[in-house]
Formats: C-alpha cells, sequence, structure tokens
C-alpha cells in the first residue's frame, strides 16, 4: 500500500513539500482574483479556469512531490447530469474533482463565504451554501439549490463521510447525497481512491507514488429511498477499497 520508509522519512518529503506549496498558494490567490475579475461574465469561463488551476496542481505534485494518479471507469460517467459521492481522505480530491467531473458544484457552509478573496472565491464557484447549524434546514437548502443546479447541467460533488477519514477507517456515510439524488430523480457515481496514503489528511508532507482513482457503475436513484440509496453506494466503496487497497 504505502511506498518504502526511504521515500517517506527525512528531509526530502519536507523540501519536496514545501516546494510545492511555494508555487501552490500564490497560484491559488491568483485564480480567486482572476474569479473575482470575470465573475460578470458566463460561468463557463470560470470553470474553465478552476479547472485549468486543478490540472497544473496536479503537474505541480508530480514535479515537486513525485506525485502522480490514474483513474479508472471513466466510462462510467454519464452524460447526464449526476451526483458523484467520492471517498474522502484527502485535500486531494478537493482538488481532483474539479476536472475529474463536469462542472462540478459542491457544498459548503455558506459562513464561509463571508472570509475574504477565499470565500469569495468560493461563492463564485456558485455551490450549494447551507446553514450547518441547523441539520434539517440544511438538507432542505441542500435538495432545493442542489437540485437547481442539477437542471443547469452541473455535477453535485459530495462526500458522503462529510470530512477527511484516514485510510483503513470509515465514518458514517450521511444522507445528504443521496437525498438530494432520491428527491430528484438523479443517479449517483460512487468513487472509491486511495489518497490519504499520499496526501495524509492534515499532513504538510506529500508523499511520491500513485493515486489510483477507481469510478464505479452508475446507481439508479429512482423506486429508492435515500436509505437504500447511501447503503449500495457504501456498499460498493468498501467492497471496491477492500479488494483494490485492502482496507474498508
Amino acid at each position: 500500500m504505502y511506498e518504502e520508509s526511504t521515500n517517506r522519512d527525512g528531509l526530502l518529503p519536507w523540501i519536496r513539500s514545501s516546494l510545492y506549496y511555494l508555487f501552490m498558494v500564490p497560484s491559488l490567490i491568483i485564480m480567486f482574483l482572476i474569479l473575482v475579475l470575470i465573475s460578470p461574465f458566463d460561468y463557463k469561463y470560470r470553470s474553465a479556469l478552476i479547472r485549468s488551476w486543478a490540472l497544473f496542481q496536479m503537474w505541480l505534485l508530480k514535479v515537486c512531490c513525485g506525485l502522480t494518479y490514474e483513474v479508472q471507469g471513466k466510462e462510467n460517467l454519464p452524460a447526464e447530469p449526476y451526483i458523484a459521492l467520492p471517498k474522502h481522505q484527502s485535500t486531494w480530491e478537493t482538488i481532483a474533482t474539479n476536472f475529474l467531473f463536469k462542472q462540478p458544484a459542491w457544498v459548503f457552509n455558506k459562513d464561509l463565504f463571508v472570509i475574504p478573496v477565499f470565500g469569495w472565491g468560493l461563492y463564485l464557484t456558485r455551490p450549494v451554501g447551507i446553514d450547518r447549524g441547523t441539520p434539517r434546514a440544511a438538507l432542505n437548502q441542500l435538495v432545493e439549490k442542489g437540485g437547481a443546479l442539477l437542471k443547469q447541467g452541473r455535477t453535485m460533488v459530495i462526500f458522503p463521510e462529510g470530512t477527511r477519514v484516514p485510510p483503513g477507517e470509515q465514518a458514517t456515510f450521511e444522507p445528504g447525497g443521496a437525498l438530494l439524488a432520491v428527491k430528484t430523480g438523479t443517479p449517483v457515481v460512487p468513487v472509491a481512491l486511495n489518497a490519504g496514503e499520499f496526501w495524509p489528511k492534515e499532513s504538510f508532507r506529500k508523499y511520491p507514488g500513485r493515486i489510483k482513482v477507481i469510478i464505479g457503475p452508475l446507481i439508479e436513484s429512482k423506486g429508492l429511498k435515500a436509505r437504500e440509496l447511501n447503503e449500495k453506494v457504501e456498499s460498493w466503496i468498501k467492497k471496491t477499497m477492500k479488494e483494490n487497497f485492502g482496507y474498508s
């Protein structure tokens, strides 16, 4: 599963990761500033900018940290709107989903939108802003706003675990993504990955290796209850994680 310990110990991972952030942070600020400047224009320009930035991050990770990736199952992505439900281990997939899926939209706490530059940039990605302090209202906001974005052809990306979970561990699958799918009659696509092995949660260091992303088969939501759909997604992800990476 993990790379040789010689690739993880010592100063080299610190140096390579520092080099990555030396370019990543300014590029993030520049992207957000450009987002503000082009905000009066059609959203497709913002989407293209974000996608290009995310692909640039993959190049930086390869050059600076020796970290690459591969994707299996792209043929499972439908032409019509869908909801992607990825495993969440790392910051890596929050970047990669910008190019893995067509015009992705995420769910954020709306309080983040007031943060200067960063929050404004998040808002300009046209996400779903919810009030996490009131769970029932948050679910209603997700269904209403997420449904509207799906009708516009956006791909909703929702991490069912809600937070980054270290490799080998699994959190409870939250109902939001499945509920949105059932209420709108939208199919879902489960996604398994092992990014946490190379970009661990709350770790500065990035380790060399190849991240593997597996996009699962389309799961129709029609005729299912949210709980049933959630169980199907969780079952596929757990099975795929075990078969491919040796853990849940």
